[in-house]
């Protein structure tokens, strides 16, 4: 009864839809700081394996991030999870996928379509299958402030 009356009040205060996704996934159990706007056609796993944490001020677009793989289980009899954490001021870019274990770094941008198997470095640009590092997001800056 509690979250209609919540959603029921977010509705009428004009809060915006990606923050009502966002604490629709945190009544899931997911971890998720304050003021990130988690956009339609985003799946984060909500399974009782997935341990996922996002900070604050991220922006996730259309992205799947997954804490557990099921694809052996009808071998060892069970599902291989780990943590997925991604640290504040992030953005996931849309079909961007984040696999289980991973760690995305403060301030970092991960590019749409990307599938990221391994630890993000703080304040860097990855994309690709996999994803590696492109470039710093300094780089990028300065590269589109030179435009």
């Amino acid at each position: 009864m509690k979250k209609i009356i919540r959603r029921a009040l977010m509705k009428l205060r004009g809060v915006p839809g990606p923050l009502r996704n966002a604490q629709r996934y945190r009544d899931r159990g997911v971890q998720i700081g304050e003021s990130t706007y988690v956009y339609r056609n985003v799946d984060i796993g909500t399974s009782a394996l997935d341990n996922i944490t996002i900070g604050k001020n991220c922006v996730l677009t259309g992205c799947s991030i997954l804490g557990h793989d099921a694809s052996l289980k009808r071998y060892l009899g069970q599902s291989i999870a780990e943590p997925v954490i991604i640290g504040n001021n992030c953005f996931i870019g849309f079909n961007a996928t984040v696999l289980k274990g991973v760690t995305i770094g403060d301030n970092s941008i991960v590019g749409a379509g990307a599938i990221v198997t391994k630890d993000v470095p703080v304040r860097s640009v990855v994309a690709g299958n996999p994803a590696r590092v492109i470039c710093t997001i300094d780089e990028l800056i300065t590269k589109y402030s030179k435009t």
